[in-house]
C-alpha cells in the first residue's frame, strides 16, 4: 500500500495551530498549483508569491470561508485542497469567490434579513478543488467535495432553509466537470458565460454547476 494511500480530510482550524498549519503547508501547495497549473485557477502565481504572510492569513480567518484538505498524517502535506465560501447573500454564483467573500467581509455587500429573507435558500459555493499530479486517481477530490457539500447541507438543515450550493468550473475542464457531476452537481439551464478575469487579463467561458441533492428513500 502506497504512502498516498494513508491520508484523511480535514477543516483547517482557525487557531494558533491552524494558521501555523496555513502559512508552512497549505501556502506552499497552493503556489505549487498555481505555478504547475495556471490554467486551473483564476488567480496567478505572480500574484500570490507577492503575498505577505497577513494577506494569506487573512484568507483562513475569514468566517466566510472553510478550507478543506486531504493530508498525510506523518509529515502533514496537503494532497488535495477544496474551499466553502458562504453563506453568500448573493445567490449568482462568483467567478471569484474567495475574492467576493473578502469584500464582504470588508462591508463590500452586506447580508441584511428582511422580509421574505430568513426562507430564502441559504448559498454556498465550492472554489475549485485542486489535486497533486502525483495523488491523483486515489479519490482525495471526491471526498472534498463530498465533505465540503455536508457542510452545507449541514449548514442549511440546521437553519431549516433549502440549500443553493454551486461551483462555477471553466467550460475548457472537462475532467472538472465530470467529477461534480459525479459528485450530484448538474450544469445550470444558462449554459456557458464569458468572465473577464482582470487577474489575468483574459476572458474565459465559464459552466455554472448547481448540486442536487438525491431523494431521500422512504
Amino acid at each position: 500500500m502506497s504512502n498516498l494511500a494513508r491520508w484523511r480530510i480535514e477543516l483547517i482550524s482557525t487557531d494558533e495551530e491552524g494558521c501555523n498549519f496555513y502559512l508552512n503547508q497549505y501556502k506552499p501547495f497552493r503556489l505549487a498549483a498555481l505555478r504547475r497549473d495556471p490554467d486551473a485557477f483564476g488567480s496567478t502565481y505572480d500574484r500570490e508569491i507577492n503575498f505577505t504572510n497577513d494577506d494569506w492569513l487573512s484568507r483562513i480567518k475569514n468566517p466566510l470561508v472553510k478550507t478543506f484538505v486531504a493530508v498525510r498524517p506523518h509529515d502533514g502535506r496537503v494532497l488535495s485542497a477544496t474551499s466553502l465560501i458562504g453563506p453568500l447573500p448573493n445567490p449568482d454564483p462568483s467567478s471569484n469567490p474567495l475574492q467576493a467573500s473578502a469584500e464582504m467581509r470588508n462591508g463590500g455587500d452586506q447580508h441584511h434579513k428582511h422580509g421574505n429573507a430568513q426562507v430564502s435558500p441559504l448559498s454556498f459555493q465550492i472554489s475549485g478543488v485542486y489535486t497533486t499530479p502525483e495523488a491523483r486517481g486515489q479519490g482525495f477530490a471526491k471526498e472534498l467535495i463530498k465533505t465540503a457539500s455536508e457542510q452545507a447541507i449541514n449548514s442549511a438543515k440546521g437553519q431549516d432553509r433549502q440549500l443553493s450550493l454551486s461551483v462555477v468550473v471553466y467550460a475548457s475542464n472537462s475532467a472538472a466537470i465530470r467529477l461534480y457531476k459525479s459528485c450530484g452537481f448538474v450544469v445550470g439551464e444558462g449554459g456557458f458565460r464569458s468572465s473577464f478575469n482582470p487577474h489575468k487579463n483574459s476572458s474565459f467561458e465559464e459552466l455554472v454547476m448547481h448540486y442536487r441533492e438525491p431523494p431521500s428513500i422512504s
